[in-house]
């Protein structure tokens, strides 16, 4: 961000009306450039002098503590943005490897028939929708199938 960006977003920075994004961008080039932080200085002076005018009440003599307080305060809402931003990601993250075991247990059983050649009777065959490698129970399905078929084909 340069100079000229940031004297034109003074106003907006002490109304408290820069988003996030732009409000890191603003800090960054406060903490780096004196020239524009003399600027604020004097845009924050300016402004609560008027502000405390307008309500009667004593002038703070020390203007300056009072900005550096509140740059201060801007920094720790970002940071603490950027800590729920984080925690949000991660919890995302255990949230899915978590659920990966589960949806993979909970698929449904399926049911097929199947009408061998000369039969009457149709027979229910059990299908669990999982890839071989990663189920046994399909396997155990299988062989019961298997059976089935065999039985089915002796009658």
């Amino acid at each position: 961000m340069d100079c000229r960006t940031v004297l034109k977003l003074n106003d907006r920075y002490l109304a408290e009306g820069l988003p996030d994004g732009v409000l890191a961008q603003y800090l960054e080039h406060i903490a780096s450039c004196d020239s524009c932080h003399d600027n604020l200085m004097t845009d924050y002076s300016i402004t609560k002098a008027i502000d405390q005018l307008n309500r009667n009440e004593d002038f703070s003599t020390d203007y300056s503590k009072e900005l550096t307080e509140k740059l201060e305060k801007s920094r720790q809402y970002l940071a603490r943005k950027k800590r729920i931003v984080r925690y949000k990601h991660a919890i995302a993250v255990i949230l899915m490897v978590l659920s990966v075991p589960f949806s993979m247990s909970s698929t449904f059983a399926t049911a097929k028939y199947y009408k061998p050649e000369g039969s009457e009777e149709s027979l229910k065959l059990k299908y669990y929708g999982m890839p071989e490698q990663l189920d046994p129970i399909r396997q155990a399905i299988r062989e019961y199938n298997d059976e089935a078929i065999t039985k089915l084909r002796e009658k």
